[in-house]
């Protein structure tokens, strides 16, 4: 289980998960239109969880991520809000196993978009940022 009062970054994988979402930024539409479209071939039972239209979810995500990249010194501020993300998903019926669905899905579509910039161990850092921050919304739900 990751302790979840202190994200598990280094600052240099702060920094790389920093530099690639401004990259990630210049190409946000292709990010989730990937994103999405992957998550939904893997996880078809995902679907019709989103209630709103796919852009308007999907600008919430860009923003959620937008939190976290600014919080990431500070990441305790940021349990709080992130643990009531988490009870609010689960009255929209998302289950533990969905997080995994969407970190795989993710990380798929920013090293589509992102490429070679999206290298072993930037995908590394935001690996181990997906899966913080999804362990602290879980913890939400408990």
């Amino acid at each position: 289980m990751i302790p979840t009062n202190k994200l598990p970054l280094s600052a240099r994988q702060i920094g790389l998960v920093r530099e690639s979402f401004e990259s990630l930024k210049e190409y946000e539409t292709a990010v989730l239109v990937l994103f999405y479209g992957r998550l939904f071939e893997i996880a078809p039972e995902t679907r019709p969880l989103f209630k709103i239209e796919i852009r308007d979810q999907a600008k919430k995500l860009m923003e959620t991520l937008g939190l976290a990249i600014d919080a990431l010194e500070r990441f305790e501020e940021l349990i709080p809000k992130l643990a009531e993300l988490g009870r609010k998903h689960t009255t929209y019926g998302v289950q533990a196993h969905h997080y995994e669905n969407l970190r795989s899905a993710l990380l798929w579509a920013m090293g589509q978009a992102l490429g070679v910039e999206f290298d072993r161990e930037t995908r590394t850092a935001w690996d181990q940022l997906i899966t913080t921050i999804a362990t602290v919304m879980l913890e939400g739900v408990c």
